[in-house]
């Protein structure tokens, strides 16, 4: 009956329930690499939504630096209604306490998208007056940052709309207002982004939409916050402060573990204060869009790596974002650059990659999802035949000369001690009874094996927050029920396709014992 019980929940699953059938090339029988989608106006309504989860849809995002009230509910009752939505956790992505110019006045006839010709060689004021919002034109351009002139001095970069415009200070007037020369030529709109490149901003850690809009999430069931412009450790703690606060009086189950705190790297500030960031934070997403702005664009994908490898070394899921597949925003199919992208994410052992505007925006959302989709499994099946040419695993011995135990696998034995009967054994799969909030199965997810994962789990609230980890692939077992035997476990898996007649296992049971089975019993 458990096991009929689990099947039926899992097999609600299209995509699970197709990849566990296929006849791919020989590596892990389902994806390792999650996807996390944001969902926009292109695929926020039931038809898309439905074939974008079919597609391969782990994770879905909502962008709060776009998105209402009313398009979140929209998007998360369809996502709920999906055939497999269910398990779907929902991340909410916090606007930031960022810096914006202000309105322009030619958007006051022309409308909201109007632009204003910046000419390279001119100068512009730059003014934190509010008359000037809404007023705003080619040569004042308001700033919604009160402390501007205090943090520039002459010489300094200022950045307009991710980097499109350049701007050099020349000279801070005594009424505050910046005098700056404008480096290159480019048409631009009202509240658009403003940078400053290696300055410390001062900003907050949650402006006060911000902690609005974790309110109203955490009251319709969030599982993660992906929070904007993290800068430090205090950061993270005031954020998880305010969900707690919020999550005791607005959650629909306070008993259930509060949402994730992803935070997202942005800033040479946050890049500074890494490894302080990723103690405080549940994940890491490393958000290429604005860190390529604030850093040499040269130097994002190494930042990149260290990123995915200091998380790795901390036990930490990690996101890449920001551009993987962006030419199909608009192309049905992606440049070979945007496959290699995705391809060396994957080989980085990487949770996940993330799509933005080609799930969000593009023509073609499904076919961004089922593309990533499609990479991740060929790149993991090759990786699983060479090893030797992808990157070194948590247990991969040969390349590093001894085991590298990441820290929260340590804090968890049986955790670690599984993942290292399943590297000797050539384990078709882990099988884990995690009855806590899932500090079991993502201190195995940690060990970055090969075999796929199945954690049998007895609350839904985690089971959505475990699929944001590598290769953890949750099954919900009823909560009147006992944790489930490592028999019961492996009838399960055999029922789903994970384990043919034969083939090696590994158990992990609620004791904390860890088991290879190698004959299929």
């Amino acid at each position: 009956p458990v096991a009929r019980a689990m099947l039926a929940r899992l097999g609600r699953r299209p995509l699970l329930a197709r990849a566990l059938c296929s006849k791919a090339a020989p590596g892990p029988p389902v994806r390792l690499t999650k996807i996390v989608a944001t969902i926009g106006p292109a695929s926020e309504q039931a038809e898309p939504l439905q074939a974008c989860v079919s597609a391969g849809v782990d994770v879905m995002r909502v962008n709060f630096s776009h998105a209402t009230t009313e398009e979140f509910h929209l998007r998360r009752t369809n996502l709920r209604a999906a055939k497999g939505g269910e398990f779907v956790p929902v991340m909410l992505d916090t606007k930031g306490p960022e810096m914006r110019m202000g309105g322009l006045a030619v958007c006051k006839t022309g409308g909201r998208k109007a632009k204003i010709m910046l000419e390279a060689g001119k100068h512009v004021t730059l003014t934190t007056d509010p008359a000037y919002d809404g007023a705003s034109d080619e040569s004042m351009l308001f700033v919604g940052y009160p402390l501007l002139a205090d943090k520039v001095v002459p010489g300094t970069t200022v950045l307009l709309d991710d980097g499109l415009i350049a701007l050099r200070v020349v000279a801070v007037e005594p009424n505050r207002d910046v005098q700056c020369e404008i480096l290159n030529s480019n048409l631009i709109g009202e509240r658009k982004g403003v940078n400053l490149p290696g300055i410390i901003t001062d900003l907050p850690a949650l402006s006060e939409k911000d902690m609005e809009d974790i309110r109203f999430g955490i009251e319709h069931d969030i599982d993660a916050v992906a929070a904007s412009f993290v800068r430090n450790a205090e950061g993270v703690r005031s954020i998880r402060a305010h969900i707690a606060q919020c999550h005791a009086r607005y959650a629909p189950d306070p008993s259930s573990p509060p949402p994730l705190i992803i935070s997202k790297i942005e800033s040479t500030e946050a890049l500074d204060n890494l490894e302080e960031i990723i103690a405080e934070s549940d994940g890491l997403m490393v958000a290429r869009g604005d860190l390529g702005v604030e850093v040499p664009i040269e130097e994002v994908v190494t930042w990149q790596k260290m990123m995915v490898s200091a998380c790795a070394a901390a036990g930490k899921p990690v996101i890449v974002a920001t551009q993987m597949l962006d030419s199909m925003q608009s192309n049905p199919r992606p440049t070979r650059a945007e496959v290699a992208d995705v391809t060396n994410a994957v080989l980085e052992q990487a949770d996940a990659v993330m799509l933005s505007g080609e799930s969000a925006n593009g023509k073609y959302p499904v076919e961004s999802v089922a593309m990533q989709a499609a990479i991740i499994r060929h790149t993991e099946a090759w990786a699983t035949r060479h090893p030797e040419q992808s990157h070194a695993g948590v247990l991969d011995t040969r390349r590093t000369g001894g085991a590298i135990v990441p820290l929260s696998a340590a804090h968890y034995p049986g955790s670690l001690r599984a993942a290292h009967l399943a590297s000797s054994s050539g384990a078709a799969a882990i099988l884990v009874a995690e009855t806590g909030a899932g500090e079991v199965a993502r201190a195995v997810s940690a060990c970055k094996t090969n075999a796929p994962v199945l954690v049998f789990c007895p609350s839904l609230k985690v089971c959505r927050q475990l699929s944001l980890s590598r290769a953890l692939h949750p099954i919900l077992v009823p909560h009147s029920q006992a944790p489930p035997s490592a028999h019961q476990m492996a009838a399960t898996a055999r029922e789903l396709g994970f384990l043919a007649p034969g083939v090696p296992y590994v158990t992990l049971e609620a004791s904390g014992a860890a088991t290879a089975i190698t004959g299929g019993a």
